[in-house]
């Protein structure tokens, strides 16, 4: 059978015909007719449009054009194998659903992504810069009464790609937050509390104004927002009370036009091996149950399988019925003489657990969690002293790169509620900061030595000596730079002690010593 490409453009035709002739021509029309146009031409150059075709080539021989799949079977074109060997554009970032619907299904998923999020938040970040202990204070305990919501936002945006979080005051009226920031009155507010939502739930842009400002930290940003909270209501918001989070980047072509400027899913990328795990786990959950067939022979089975009628299904289930009603009493099985019982055993399960390990330490290296994400293993994390080091250099990397414009917008609209003019520094802390101290102490101890020597011995006096141990443990550094100054003290004290010295006294002191060793 040939392709009639013809009667397609006939049809078509038709179809656009009855739309003009039914409706006024408007811009969906012409999108239509355009699509219309656009698919016919792929079509025809399609060798999947023309499956189970006979294409004759230019050199006279004829091409045979079939495909079979089955995706229950996942064998043909629906084979799994080439699915995980093959990439495209196919992502499956926007598809919020199926992120949804793992998060609730699978743990490991749901560890994956609330697991980071947590430690992000947990680790807290060191002020700097905030003279007034008491201000500095208040602003910590903010902090800490939004750490949950904090959670969330880091939460949902690495589940679908972006969340916010709308800064709300206790003071102001709806009308005000279509306005900028009126630092006046949130200076007068009592109570800050932030609504988190995801990128799919009740966010819109109004339009396409961006922020031009290039000294804001939301510079290219959307200006305004249309939030839809839980109740229904809709609100009008301006970009100074919105909480705006990214997750992973991705390249500007995708990022501004597919993503509409947020970021991937956490997902995309471990799509295949979280489908690859489940398969895994599905297909170890077949052999173990498959490992032990039981064998019933009885007379006259294969007429009662034969049989359609309702006294054979009857018949049959009673037979099943009696043998299994005996393994209630001590898993005995009570049969007649003339039956025949046999039991064949599947030993091949030893390397199952090994093969499941390793699945499981890949997931983990997808995810950047070696050694965290299931846990303390026998042979895992418990003997990879590293393992923690590397999560929390992953969580450090998490948080320069996507928690802290959040982090820093909060803490910028905090200072001006408490009336703090300093300008928003901070460090995120490690989660290893007990280990870290401990062995940042033995290294201050390592160092007081060498200085002890070096005061000792007159290299350095009491005041340099309190300089650099100082330095070293604020700011981690070794630093026995001498200025000019104190070189020129130090030849000046060595020429004294050397004009102080002696020679004649000295020279008595040796020619004693030698006469009474002689």
């Amino acid at each position: 059978m040939s392709v009639n490409t013809q009667l397609i453009d006939t049809l078509i035709s038709s179809t656009l015909s009855k739309i003009e002739n039914g409706r006024q021509v408007n811009k969906f029309q012409l999108d239509v007719e355009s699509h219309a146009n656009e698919i016919l031409k792929y079509a025809k150059e399609s060798d999947a449009f023309m499956n189970n075709q006979q294409i004759q080539d230019s050199d006279g021989k004829i091409r045979i054009l079939d495909a079979y799949g089955n995706q229950l079977s996942s064998i043909g074109t629906d084979d799994k194998v080439e699915y995980f060997s093959s990439y495209g554009f196919s992502n499956s970032t926007l598809n919020w659903a199926l992120w949804t619907a793992l998060y609730n299904d699978s743990w490991v998923f749901k560890r994956v992504i609330d697991k980071p999020s947590q430690d992000m938040v947990r680790g807290g970040i060191t002020i700097n810069g905030i003279d007034d202990k008491q201000k500095e204070k208040k602003i910590y305990m903010e902090l800490k009464r939004k750490s949950f919501d904090l959670i969330q936002i880091l939460q949902w945006g690495a589940l679908y790609g972006g969340s916010v979080g709308v800064m709300m005051f206790d003071n102001l009226n709806d009308e005000d937050y279509g306005q900028p920031l009126n630092t006046n009155k949130i200076k007068q507010a009592k109570t800050m509390r932030i609504y988190t939502t995801d990128r799919w739930y009740g966010v819109a842009v109004i339009n396409n104004d961006v922020v031009s400002n290039m000294n804001s930290i939301d510079y290219g940003k959307p200006k305004m927002y249309q939030i839809t909270f839980a109740d229904g209501k809709t609100l009008k918001v301006h970009h100074d009370y919105i909480l705006r989070y990214e997750h992973r980047t991705a390249p500007k072509l995708i990022k501004t036009g597919q993503l509409q400027g947020w970021g991937y899913a956490e997902g995309a990328h471990i799509l295949n091996e979280l489908s690859r795990d489940e398969q895994l786990r599905t297909s170890i959950q077949s052999l173990v149950n498959k490992a032990l067939i039981e064998v019933i022979k009885m007379p006259g089975m294969r007429g009662i399988f034969l049989g359609a009628d309702e006294e054979n299904q009857t018949q049959l289930q009673k037979r099943l019925e009696q043998v299994n009603w005996g393994r209630t009493f001590n898993s005995l099985t009570f049969l007649d003489k003339e039956d025949e019982y046999q039991q064949n055993q599947f030993s091949g399960l030893t390397g199952l657990s090994d093969l499941l390990e390793k699945e499981m330490w890949q997931i983990s290296a997808a995810v950047e969690m070696q050694g965290v994400l299931f846990g303390d293993l026998k042979q895992g994390f418990s003997n990879d002293v590293d393992a923690l080091q590397r999560y929390d250099d992953t969580i450090q990397n998490r948080c320069d790169s996507y928690y802290r414009p959040v982090l820093e917008k909060l803490l910028t609209t905090l200072y001006k509620m408490y009336d703090i003019n300093a300008a928003v520094d901070f460090n995120f802390n490690s989660l290893l900061a007990k280990k870290q101290d401990e062995e940042r102490m033995d290294g201050i101890k390592k160092f007081i030595e060498t200085l002890s020597t070096l005061l000792s011995d007159g290299v350095i006096d009491t005041s340099k000596y309190a300089q650099i141990l100082t330095n070293y443990s604020q700011n981690g550094k070794i630093n026995f730079e001498f200025n000019e100054q104190e070189v020129n003290e130090l030849k000046n004290k060595s020429e004294e002690e050397m004009e102080n010295i002696d020679l004649d006294n000295v020279w008595e002191n040796e020619n004693s010593t030698k006469e009474n060793i002689l």
